[in-house]
């Protein structure tokens, strides 16, 4: 094990135990990375900061998920939920853009 998962295993450690000072650390420690990442894939800054903070949330409430993926390291875990949850967003978006455009065709092309 290197030091860098040993750093994260120890922070993921407190985490486990509702350190909110740990959460604070990854917060520092990732937040500029995950919102670029966030911000190129949606194009959109609110929705960016959401999915910043579902991330967040979702490390916070659950942060025993990451080790039962085979990611090596807590950021590309992160990167990973990161991009899911923003692809989730943009599935969401279309689906409902897609469900109004089909409502609208229905009710201007159905006649009685």
């Amino acid at each position: 094990m290197n030091i860098r998962q040993e750093l994260e295993s120890k922070v993921l450690s407190r985490l486990r135990q509702k350190d909110s000072q740990a959460l604070k650390l990854m917060v520092d420690s990732y937040s500029t990375l995950l919102y670029q990442v966030a911000l190129r894939i949606t194009g959109d800054k609110r929705v960016a900061e959401q999915v910043l903070c579902e991330v967040f949330r979702d490390l916070w409430e659950n942060p025993s998920h990451y080790t039962k993926v085979k990611d090596k390291f807590l950021s590309s875990y992160l990167i990973k939920l990161c991009k899911l949850k923003c692809v989730d967003r943009e599935e969401i978006h279309i689906t409902r853009l897609l469900s109004k455009k089909s409502k609208n065709y229905v009710a201007n092309n159905v006649t009685v």
